[in-house]
């Protein structure tokens, strides 16, 4: 998968304080890590606690699952103390030590000792499936862009600070025969949703993208780009509140996001309808976004639940076929059906991350429906 001759890293923690710290590295270095540090965290309260994992771990998907699932049994180890998880490291076990902390204050060493390992089996996935972006009609008609010079967009920022530039972006993306690819991800990748972060600028650009599509000027594989954008943008809620899982638990808090991603999230669901409509028009590649961002807004679902189900049978056995299922479930508000969906999902899917699934405190829908948006786009990003 890497290059890597076998795989090692480090597992990291914040926990409240050096008391907790020092039990923690001692935790960890009996529970056996060959060396664990802890310092004052740079980046946030508390004190930062670093397991190393030598491993040796298989450089496959299953050695990543391995090391991965030793990490969440470190992180039970962490709450026991008033930590949470913060990230890590995976590398070849060759450059473990360059990146050693020279100076910590605290580090327990126990060379030669490996934690437990538990044993991994990764199922089989199911083959995957054409998502067609035919049959298309295309009509030469103007898109309505009213109003987008009325937002106060200098007001407003993105990712390089006030978001004056975005009418004319969005202006730019309007035209099909422009340089569509390079403006879309200038937009969207670069400004607006930079890695993920929503900014002010986000929310009141989206409905834009819903006038392209409906307008029914832009050809599939551009509506399509735009349906993707939007399921990345509604997603963002699900990732924010299960990254803060952990955090919250520790802080005895619910889990939360900040007001912009809330926002991101509202104004797509009010897309919804419109889009929503174009469905027996649509191809099946758009048919299968549009049924997964449904999916995110289970309150919008009533119209297409039985086409979604229809389109779950068609590509029953498939892996568009199992995200699909998980789209049913979810608009079934059959939440515990839908994790057991997800559940099967990760075991087959590598590029999942297991950990996530015992985020705690968060409903059983939106781990759900965040295993259905990556796994998701990762379908469309194969469509021709």
């Amino acid at each position: 998968m890497t290059g890597w001759s076998a795989v090692a890293g480090t597992h990291a923690f914040v926990v409240p304080g050096e008391e907790q710290a020092r039990a923690l590295a001692e935790d960890l270095a009996a529970y056996g890590f060959a060396l664990v540090t802890a310092r004052p965290a740079r980046q946030a309260a508390g004190w930062a606690v670093m397991a190393f994992d030598e491993g040796p771990y298989p450089p496959d998907a299953a050695g990543h699952r391995s090391i991965d699932a030793v990490g969440r049994q470190a992180a039970a180890v962490a709450r026991r103390h008033g930590g949470y998880p913060d990230g890590g490291s995976r590398c070849d076990p060759s450059l473990l030590e360059r990146i050693r902390p020279t100076g910590a204050p605290i580090e327990h060493t126990n060379p030669g000792a490996r934690p437990p390992v538990p044993d991994i089996v990764i199922g089989e996935a199911p083959p995957p499936a054409s998502l067609t972006l035919a049959p298309d009609q295309v009509r030469d008609v103007p898109i309505d862009l009213s109003g987008l010079d009325e937002i106060a967009w200098a007001d407003l920022e993105h990712v390089h600070g006030p978001a004056d530039d975005v009418p004319d972006l969005v202006r730019a993306l309007a035209d099909p025969y422009g340089d569509w690819e390079s403006t879309l991800d200038e937009l969207f990748g670069d400004d607006l949703l930079h890695q993920g972060t929503c900014y002010t600028a986000t929310a009141p650009a989206l409905p834009f993208l819903t006038r392209m599509i409906v307008s029914g000027a832009l050809p599939a594989k551009q509506r399509l780009d735009l349906h993707v954008w939007l399921l990345i943008a509604a997603g963002r809620r699900a990732e924010g509140l299960l990254v803060d899982a952990d955090r919250a638990a520790v802080e005895h808090r619910p889990p939360t996001v900040d007001e912009m991603v809330r926002q991101v999230h509202y104004t797509v669901g009010a897309q919804l309808p419109v889009l929503l409509a174009r469905w027996d028009s649509e191809p099946a590649a758009i048919r299968y976004a549009l049924a997964c961002l449904t999916a995110l807004y289970p309150h919008h679902a009533h119209p297409i639940a039985e086409h979604i189900a229809d389109m779950a049978a068609q590509f029953d056995g498939t892996q568009p076929g199992a995200y699909l299922n998980l789209a049913h479930a979810l608009v079934r508000s059959q939440d515990d059906q839908a994790l057991s969906i997800a559940t099967d999902i990760v075991g087959w899917e590598p590029d999942h991350n297991p950990a996530l699934l015992d985020a705690p405190h968060v409903p059983a829908a939106v781990k759900a429906s965040y295993i259905l948006t990556e796994g998701a786009l990762r379908v469309l990003s194969t469509t021709p």
